[in-house]
């Protein structure tokens, strides 16, 4: 008799990713689909794992990722992987890897956030779609789902200018946001700390994503401010989304710098107050109390007019760089939390895992002159850590019925080029770390409850309909694990570390992950958001 199934798994416990309780069935595949849950009786596969004491869920959704050209570099996405990751959206806080023009190619291509620090790939798309194809076609080990950046999109119309956008320059973005759109992005992020994301004011945000909400675009956003200005920076998410009629995403929710911890209540309550007035807003978070960015967030915007070339005459001008250092002597994030994370040089290698303070003592200097050496010295590229959120706040944010899971993080490996430096430790352990470490250990929420966080939630509030739930019809996007041992391993210290406990990780039906070990599998799709409009 031929057997129906291509792979049942057998004796496990079913966490399905609804949020339901847990239960016991078989699960099995056929076709890079799940075609039943239940009672399957094992010599209906023509493979069958016995995952007796383990728990199977559905793959995890990543729905906040900067692994945009890591991918290129590494197609394994070893760090996601190894962690139950089977979807990641690429393009957040306002940087994707198009569109390129004239205006933008050099400073995107050579100093921006994508540049990866001794990596070989070929440039060779201009738009969304161009590098959708390029990622099609070499394969990738997970499924990937783009949003386009407002950065790339402003600079290739406006370059890197500090000012407003005129109406003909606003109509030129509008037509790039489109064309990405209609690509199969899921919509547009901002990243409104960073330049040239931050020279927009609020009209021109609303605009564009009035033409982006007709085609079904979502607003995601890392706001214009995580500190003393995190409640208005909420507000203008909600009214952006609320005058556009856009889907609003909140990223990476929190309270930066001590003097405002807790205030992530308040923003909760405006968050619920849209909500109950029928507004489409939710948010992601990422379960650690150290935030991970470019030494430039500390830099002030009118410093980074023009870009990175500009910036760093300033710093060569002892006028203007008097002026840049005064207004860096006080940062919301005092620079003993700041803590060198990479750089390209060897000379400054040993800079890493120290604080800017540190750096600064060393030098005999202030923290500011010390940070601005080291973006010169770095051409300024350098990422830090910051340790600067409440473990209270973190576990507030966590809680909410609302909160979707985002590891603001690359997918990388922990040999060369993708290994250098000294990367924040949830680029290997964000998924882990919810079930293990909160889940388990510190019973914040039940494991069913931070399943559902990771895959259900998540894949119906980005529309991922074949995604996010253990049911027949669904792809066979799932994760086996064990509920006892689960639990990320990455430090601080010591990031490039797998997890412990992910035991096997299917990806459209095929194993990317297999006892533990990952396979040389490249399973995964480029998903494109279907048009409304």
């Amino acid at each position: 008799m031929t057997s129906p199934f291509d792979l049942v798994l057998t004796n496990g416990t079913v966490i399905d990713g609804s949020g339901g309780p847990r239960r016991p069935a078989a699960v099995a595949v056929r076709g890079g689909a799940i075609a039943a849950v239940g009672d399957v009786p094992p010599d209906a596969g023509k493979a069958v794992v016995d995952v007796r004491g383990l728990i199977v869920a559905p793959g995890f959704i990543d729905v906040h990722t900067h692994s945009d050209i890591s991918l290129i570099v590494d197609p394994r996405a070893q760090s996601k992987i190894r962690q139950g990751v089977t979807t990641e959206v690429v393009g957040n806080c306002s940087y994707s890897p198009a569109p390129i023009t004239d205006r933008n190619r050099a400073q995107m291509v050579e100093r921006e956030y994508f540049r990866q620090r001794g990596a070989e790939y070929e440039w060779s798309w201009s738009t969304m779609g161009e590098y959708m194809e390029v990622l099609e076609r070499q394969g990738t080990a997970l499924n990937v789902a783009t949003i386009v950046g407002h950065a790339p999109i402003r600079s290739a119309v406006m370059g890197y200018d500090k000012r407003y956008a005129t109406p003909a320059e606003l109509d030129a973005m509008k037509e790039l946001l489109v064309q990405a759109l209609d690509d199969g992005v899921w919509g547009l992020s901002t990243g409104l700390i960073y330049p040239p994301s931050s020279y927009a004011d609020t009209e021109e945000l609303v605009e564009l994503m009035k033409a982006a909400a007709p085609r079904g675009g979502m607003y995601c956003s890392h706001i214009r401010g995580e500190g003393v200005s995190l409640l208005r920076a909420v507000a203008e998410a909600i009214e952006i989304g609320e005058r556009s009629g856009a889907p609003v995403q909140i990223s990476h929710l929190k309270a930066q710098g001590e003097a405002h911890w807790g205030r992530v209540n308040q923003a909760l309550a405006l968050i619920e107050a849209a909500q109950d007035r029928g507004q489409d807003v939710a948010f992601d978070v990422y379960p650690y109390t150290a935030g991970f960015t470019g030494l430039t967030a500390l830099v002030p915007d009118w410093a980074q007019d023009g870009g990175t070339e500009a910036m760093l005459a300033r710093i060569d001008d002892p006028k203007t760089r008097a002026r840049m250092e005064a207004d860096m002597a006080s940062p919301h994030v005092g620079f003993d939390r700041v803590m060198v994370s990479a750089v390209p040089s060897k000379a400054n290698a040993v800079l890493v895992g120290k604080m800017i303070a540190a750096v600064a003592d060393e030098r005999r200097i202030t923290a500011a002159a010390a940070a601005l050496d080291l973006l010169r010295e770095e051409a300024g590229d350098v990422s830090i850590i910051l340790f600067a959120m409440d473990e209270a706040d973190v576990r507030t944010v966590l809680r909410h019925r609302t909160a979707m899971i985002g590891s603001d993080g690359m997918a990388i490996s922990p040999e060369p080029p993708l290994g250098t430096g000294s990367p924040h430790p949830r680029w290997y352990g964000t998924f882990p770390r919810m079930l293990g470490h909160y889940a388990r250990d510190e019973r914040l929420f039940s494991l069913e409850a931070a399943v559902s966080k990771m895959t259900g939630i998540a894949a119906e509030r980005f529309g991922l309909r074949s995604k996010g739930v253990i049911e027949p019809g669904r792809d066979a996007d799932i994760v086996v694990f064990d509920a006892d041992s689960v639990r990320d391993t990455a430090t601080y210290e010591a990031p490039h570390s797998f997890p412990a406990g992910i035991i096997h990780v299917l990806v459209n039906g095929e194993f990317a992950v297999r006892d533990s070990a990952q396979t040389e599998t490249l399973a995964g799709e480029v998903l494109r958001r279907e048009r409304t409009a």
